[in-house]
């Protein structure tokens, strides 16, 4: 797997506001549009490692100030001002050198309720308030372009400079959400399985364990939906809708993201790491079947919902199960899965190189996990809990 980790170029393609007078200037990165779902997925792990020595502040660089220093040891006070989303906020530094230009990069901070509540795009304005020493604060207004959580920006692209931002599905999954649980606890009620352990017991079967969660999902009445969940798809910026977990279950239909990241979300809970595809217009989940990672199985979650004919032979890991109807069916479907998402993995392996391309993709949820990329949900709950 290659994703490009490098969030800090997005500030290659800014679209940058510039006040009358050049000692220091607003970046709103890309294009003055602010998607909250970067903002929050990103932990101060990922920001630090994008720190440089004339960088100040753990923002993660998507909204920065250019500041050029008039004296060695100048203090700044930087207020920002996000009416109805965001906090008011203050920031301050202290500028080492004279004549050097230094980048504020200061965390925003949101409120959670007020996130939530967006359901499609609006224009507002962040205001920026810049003291020197004991100077007169300074005033910049910048008109910006605020994203509804559940828009995923993925890819951005101007000129020949391309940013692959892919990784930010991996937020969409939440291993600890109390959906989870609740299909794990159902799960084991189908009598598939006693337990989910992961890799721990080979004779509970890997594949067993993920029909039992596919089984829950079909008796739950999940089916698929052919609804097509992009919003933007370039030239410059390509976004698409991705529902939250809680969404996803109280509804009856998922479409093809909507069910990988649900399916992902439960694989990563018992330790069976997953993965999300990307390919043109289509998004399917990956996992490893073995402790070791070297195989992997794909499940075509277009699957869901739909009856499909019984495998003509009973697989080794159903052969001790009592085939009862609803097993039976949840069993074929399941079969079908895992055959179609093969096929549709090994059609698109040779694009799946790591290029920077929109349309073809691998995130792995573990590396996500190991690089600061948590779930939107856990970072709304975490700002929602601090004072």
């Amino acid at each position: 797997m290659k994703i490009a980790w490098c969030l800090f170029l997005v500030a290659l393609l800014t679209v940058e506001c510039r006040a009358s007078t050049p000692d220091w200037n607003v970046r709103i990165s890309p294009f003055k549009q602010v998607f909250p779902s970067l903002e929050l997925s990103q932990s101060s792990r990922w920001h630090n490692a994008t720190s440089g020595q004339h960088v100040f502040g753990r923002g993660n660089g998507l909204t920065s100030i250019s500041v050029r220093a008039n004296r060695a040891g100048e203090k700044l006070l930087l207020d920002i001002a996000l009416p109805g989303v965001g906090l008011h906020q203050q920031f301050s530094a202290e500028l080492p050198r004279a004549g050097i230009e230094y980048r504020l990069q200061p965390p925003l901070a949101w409120k959670a309720l007020a996130l939530r509540g967006i359901e499609r795009p609006f224009g507002t304005q962040m205001i920026f308030s810049l003291r020197r020493d004991d100077g007169v604060a300074q005033v910049r207004r910048v008109r910006i372009r605020i994203h509804p959580l559940n828009e995923a920006l993925y890819f951005v692209r101007e000129a020949d400079e391309t940013v692959d931002l892919s990784w930010i599905f991996a937020a969409y999954v939440d291993e600890r959400a109390a959906v989870v649980t609740r299909i794990l606890d159902a799960g084991r009620a189908t009598g598939i399985v006693r337990h989910f352990d992961g890799h721990a017991d080979p004779a509970n079967g890997v594949y067993r364990q993920v029909w039992a969660i596919w089984q829950v999902l079909a008796e739950h009445g999940i089916r698929y939906s052919s609804t097509d969940p992009a919003i933007e798809r370039g030239p410059y910026l390509f976004t698409q809708r991705v529902r939250s977990l809680d969404e996803i279950w109280a509804g009856d239909v998922a479409n093809c993201i909507d069910g990988s990241v649900l399916i992902a979300s439960v694989l990563q809970r018992i330790g069976l790491h997953s993965f999300l595809v990307l390919v043109p217009g289509h998004a399917f989940v990956g996992f490893h079947t073995d402790a070791d990672e070297r195989r992997a199985a794909y499940l075509e979650t277009t699957m869901l919902g739909t009856n499909v004919a019984q495998p003509r032979r009973t697989p080794a890991f159903a052969m001790d199960v009592v085939p009862t109807p609803a097993r039976r069916r949840s069993l074929a479907g399941f079969v079908a899965a895992l055959a179609a998402g093969h096929a549709g993995y090994r059609h698109a392996a040779a694009r799946l190189d790591g290029r920077h391309h929109p349309d073809y993709a691998i995130i792995d949820i573990t590396a996500a996990r190991s690089l600061g990329i948590v779930p939107i949900a856990e970072a709304i709950d975490r700002d929602r809990r601090s004072p």
